[in-house]
């Protein structure tokens, strides 16, 4: 009995590690489409909504079942210290790569980046002039924008694992959230299913 209880953890927590690594590229993927649907969009509404629906709801979505995949890996029920231990290995994998695979690609191919960056500024213009937004507002704004487009040009590594502290923080609470929402804790009467080699007469029976 010990020796099966052994053997589910280490396979649940090998499914957690295999999942965060599949969930990390998927993480990365959808940045990416993020980055083009700013770059591509005519409105700031509009980018908004679909790279936040994009990033966000996808992710989440995608995470839950995931979830739901590691805890029937579990046997159907896991503890919160349980849950809360092989989901976070798999948002810490997530962030890891998602993080890293992001940076890369912008070191790699800044040009996306810097006309998602250029056309979130050019909507911003158009929406707050479009508000009736007075001049001093509007150059506030756009200096902030133009700040983190040059921070983002001049990324170091201190940067980036700064950033990737800061996301597995995030993800470390999003663990919390998901081991509360999906924690199944298992009956303390529940009858173990009847075995074949139980009541062989019974088989002689039916």
């Amino acid at each position: 009995m010990m020796n099966q209880t052994i053997e589910n953890t280490t396979d649940v927590r090998k499914k957690a590690i295999i999942q965060g690594v599949v969930l990390g590229v998927i993480s990365f993927i959808l940045s990416i489409i993020s980055l083009y649907i700013t770059v591509s969009a005519t409105s700031l509404f509009t980018s908004s909504a679909a790279a936040g629906f994009v990033n966000y709801v996808v992710f989440l979505i995608v995470a839950v079942f995931f979830v739901i995949a590691l805890r029937k890996a579990a046997g159907g029920y896991w503890d919160f210290s349980t849950a809360l231990k092989n989901i976070f290995i798999m948002m810490a994998i997530t962030a890891v790569i998602g993080t890293l695979g992001v940076s890369v690609w912008n070191m790699v191919n800044p040009t996306l980046q810097q006309e998602a960056i250029d056309n979130t500024i050019n909507m911003t213009i158009e929406t707050m002039e479009a508000t009736g937004a007075n001049d001093e507002n509007i150059d506030t704004t756009i200096e902030m924008l133009e700040q983190q487009r040059n921070a983002l040009a001049e990324m170091s590594i201190g940067q980036i694992l700064k950033g990737l502290a800061v996301s597995i923080l995030m993800y470390f609470v999003l663990s919390l959230i998901f081991a509360a929402i999906f924690k199944r804790e298992r009956p303390i009467f529940q009858s173990p299913a009847p075995s074949d080699d139980a009541h062989p007469w019974q088989n002689q029976n039916s």
